[in-house]
């Protein structure tokens, strides 16, 4: 199909080109990096990336690496033939010097959430098909002149048998009616095919699974008033769904099978007339040995309720389980976006290491014990919180994830001295963001002297325990991948009952970074699982809200849905990445979204950026810690992140503002004296100032839990390894970049907490009470000024910005003054003065925050309102005021 390709390529096109950073001549595309259009210059090294590379920032990589021609222009030149290296579509970028992103040009015509498109405007020749019944299939085909002779198509079945077309009836000009002459089955597997074309397809189910939809409660229910439980599973294109029911957990046989009875909408269900609160069940589900389906007969495996309340781990039986009666209600309401800020926190993470019985040791109770003290008598776990005086705790997922059994992984790992060290050779610790089943509670946080189902009081507990001090709960939900292709191919439960349903897929296999994506858009039986486990999880527990993860790869219409389902009062937020590897998902403008359109508030990455730097391959403490750690370029970023002008920001609560999270490099590694460890020293006052610039900011903000007490990850060296455990698994470990699954370096130190400085030890008492005095602040009548939810006037940050870039001074609707200088020697602002009458109050230095009794032994402790001065700062320092109106 080449002559299609070429057709497409006029000379005023590859002029056109030009401007959007590549042109294409044949075979040949060729990437071009304009210093102009970006306005830069002393560049060193420019490189490309993109999809094409899995967004690689690699620097050094030679194959990406373009080359100066010219005084402004740099080049790449690749041989793409037929579009198989850098296909149609694919999203780029330019980094330059030792890893900038550059965002793109504004008047670049090819630009989509805020990244660069190869080729943007072609039409792809394609070809679509979806079943519409057993004698219909709707056909759509794009990019080339649609035949409507029968004689052009040809449609088989999976195993190549060949279905006679009785005719081709054009709907609209790339669409058209295709009628079998003989029934098909609807659930079944067929393809399509126009052979002079080259185009062949797999018939899709979206034509009727769209239409699929119940309004009734799924999973195992139990009816309190008559009795009886009812159980009900969703499979469109199984023939036949049994349920088995057991006495105990580990019954090889089960005391009752029953045959379970589809609905009009393809909902399996069976009732018991009685009450089974307590006992086991799993299901088989039999269906056509067509490819890409897993169903008993290929796979003959019993699986676990989606909808479980109670399962036994990721790989056990599911538990029939009364529902939870949740929380009471913040007194007051949950606090609403404006006011948020919040506090991320995983449960064994921070229980870890709490002086706490051994049974309750990592687990939900631990998280609420008061009254626990460490050897210098500070306040440590619950308390510490409290004291912190955050009010939203923000918790890790705590639906039921997938950990591989701990005997199998005792057994691989009991004599790896890597594995003993990192604290992960007893068992598969995990942050929990591979979710096997939504509406349990995992079961590793159950006190370990309760029985299976306990998690779910204890849960419920914890929220209480929270809302009694008056902080929200909300929970990190893991929606966009499950747990079933992580590591390996497993089958919990959705790729049986229909992997096709469920999940994205291509050539009837999984897509997805993370080993497979759900499928929300066109699925509304997944669109409802997902709105009904934040249903679940506020009506039976109480929680206050969520944090989506990746939640780009969910379709913006569940989204606005889940809005509306789960109430304007609850907090959600969540990450606008990463894109989906469905194309049809990313060309629909209605599913697919990023920043400017987002249906939640959004993590808020350019201000963490400027604030403190990026995320990925640290190398340069000069240029890789954004302002606070002296890359002044960075001050213009810093600008419209504290005053909320980035191009996205269309509010205030648009994005939600954050330094670190449990992703990546911790703040204090990031921070750090030597070796991106924390452990080795930290920068405190560097630490401090990006505290600061954060807290001074517009809009809700998050906390990495422990930053304020400089939790480090130096624990982990930095290297990339790959595990083997005895059944052939491999398990990756990412070491300090990612420490998603290094039990060590991720817990929290509270012998740190009340140390002071000395010649090893960072001030660890110090950076805690800045960052009590910074919470304090904010969420005090005077920090009314950053939590706001209407729109601001240009001049409610006034900004002194000196022609040396290292000074920062302003004003924030004269009401907070704050002046920064990132420099390592003394700096002075020669004109500096602060609106208004009266006299302004220093609230805030290197040393402390006191936003009440203020800092009165300071040369700047008092200044006179609407006086011009000098205003010289110290070092790396920093300085703030309140107007004493």
């Amino acid at each position: 199909m080449k002559w299609i390709w070429l057709f497409l390529f006029t000379p005023l096109m590859v002029a056109g080109q030009m401007k959007e950073g590549y042109k294409v001549s044949g075979d040949t595309t060729v990437f071009v990096f304009n210093e102009r259009e970006y306005h830069t210059r002393n560049i060193s090294r420019v490189v490309v990336t993109g999809t094409f590379r899995k967004w690689d920032p690699n620097m050094d990589d030679t194959e990406w690496q373009l080359t100066k021609n010219g005084k402004n222009l740099w080049y790449l030149k690749l041989e793409n033939p037929e579009f198989k290296v850098i296909p149609p579509h694919s999203e780029f970028k330019f980094l330059i010097n030792d890893g900038e992103w550059m965002d793109p040009p504004a008047k670049a015509p090819n630009i989509k959430w805020n990244n660069l498109i190869f080729m943007h405007e072609v039409i792809l020749p394609s070809l679509k098909a979806s079943i519409l019944n057993d004698y219909a299939v709707w056909v759509d085909v794009s990019g080339v002149s649609r035949p409507i002779q029968t004689s052009h198509y040809r449609l088989t079945d999976a195993f190549g048998n060949i279905i006679p077309i009785s005719s081709i009836l054009p709907n609209e000009e790339t669409t058209a009616l295709l009628t079998p002459a003989e029934k098909i089955d609807r659930r079944r597997i067929y393809y399509l095919e126009i052979a002079h074309l080259q185009l062949r397809t797999l018939c899709s189910f979206d034509g009727w699974f769209k239409t699929l939809y119940s309004p009734k409660e799924m999973g195992a229910q139990i009816d309190m008033e008559n009795k009886r439980t009812h159980f009900r599973i969703f499979s469109p294109r199984a023939d036949q769904v049994k349920l088995y029911l057991y006495k105990n957990e580990k019954d090889t046989l089960p005391y009752q099978t029953l045959e379970m009875i589809p609905d009009e909408n393809r909902v399996w269900e069976a009732v018991v007339e009685e009450n089974l609160h307590g006992v086991f069940y799993d299901f088989t589900v039999h269906g056509p040995r067509d490819p890409g389906n897993h169903f008993f007969e290929t796979m003959p495996k019993h699986i676990s309720d989606p909808y479980a309340r109670v399962n036994i781990d990721a790989w056990g039986r599911s538990m029939v389980y009364e529902k939870t009666l949740p929380a009471t209600p913040l007194v007051g309401g949950i606090p609403p976006m404006k006011n948020v800020v919040a506090y991320e926190v995983h449960i064994q993470d921070f229980t870890d290491l709490l002086p706490v019985k051994r049974e309750f040791k990592s687990s939900f109770k631990a998280m609420t014990i008061p009254g626990l003290t460490n050897s210098h008598g500070e306040r440590i776990g619950f308390d510490h919180l409290i004291d912190l005086g955050i009010n939203v705790v923000h918790l890790m997922p705590v639906q039921e994830y997938m950990h591989h059994p701990d005997s199998i992984w005792k057994e691989s790992f009991k004599d790896d001295h890597y594995m003993i060290e990192q604290g992960i050779a007893e068992e598969n610790y995990q942050w929990g963001y591979r979710t096997s089943h939504a509406f349990a509670i995992e079961n590793k946080y159950r006190s370990k002297n309760t029985v299976h189902g306990e998690e779910r009081n204890q849960l419920r507990d914890l929220v209480q325990a929270f809302h009694d001090k008056g902080i929200a709960v909300i929970v990190d939900i893991v929606p966009n991948h499950t747990a079933e292709d992580m590591d390996g191919h497993w089958y919990f439960h959705f790729n049986v009952l229909d992997k096709i349903y469920y999940y994205r897929t291509k050539n009837l296999e999984h897509i997805g970074e993370y080993g497979n994506e759900v499928k929300t858009e066109n699925r509304p039986m997944v669109q409802k699982w997902l709105i009904d486990q934040c249903l679940s999880l506020i009506e039976e527990f109480g929680i206050d809200g969520f944090r989506i993860d990746l939640a780009g790869q969910i379709d913006r219409q569940t989204l606005i849905k889940l809005r509306e389902a789960i109430g304007k009062d609850k907090i959600l937020y969540g990450e606008p990445w990463i894109a989906s590897n469905d194309p049809d998902f990313e060309s629909n403008p209605s599913w697919d979204w990023y920043k400017h359109n987002s249906p939640i508030t959004f993590f808020q990455d350019d201000a963490r950026n400027a604030f403190k730097g990026p995320v990925f391959d640290l190398k340069s403490i000069k240029k890789d810690r954004g302002y606070a750690g002296g890359h002044l370029d960075d001050r213009k970023g810093v600008i419209k992140a504290l005053s909320n002008t980035f191009p996205d920001d269309l509010m205030t609560t648009s994005g939600i503002n954050y330094l670190d999270i449990h992703d990546n490099w911790a703040l204090a590694d990031q921070f750090a004296k030597h070796d991106w460890s924390g452990k080795l020293g930290v920068e405190e006052d560097r630490m401090k100032i990006a505290a600061t610039l954060l807290f001074t900011s517009l809009g809700p903000i998050v906390i990495h839990g422990g930053s304020e007490m400089m939790r480090s990850k130096g624990h982990a060296p930095l290297v990339e390894i790959i595990k083997t455990m005895k059944n052939g698994v491999k398990v990756h470990i990412h070491g300090k970049r990612d420490t998603y699954n290094l039990r060590r370096a991720n817990q929290f130190d509270w012998e740190n907490l009340g140390k002071e400085d000395n010649e090893d030890q960072n001030d660890y008492k110090g950076m805690t009470a800045f960052w009590k005095g910074l919470i304090k602040m904010r969420l005090s009548t005077l920090g009314g000024v950053f939590r706001i939810d209407v729109p601001t006037p240009s001049d409610y940050y006034q900004f002194i910005a000196p022609e040396d870039k290292a000074l920062l001074a302003y004003i924030v609707n004269d009401t907070i003054a704050v002046a920064i200088n990132v420099s390592h020697s003394q700096k002075t602002i020669h004109q500096f003065t602060l609106p208004g009458e009266g006299h302004w109050q220093l609230i805030g230095s290197n040393e402390k925050v006191d936003h009440e009794k203020g800092i009165t032994d300071h040369f700047y402790s008092v200044i006179n309102a609407n006086t011009t001065r000098e205003l010289t700062l110290p070092p790396v320092g920093l300085l703030i005021w309140k107007n004493m109106k």
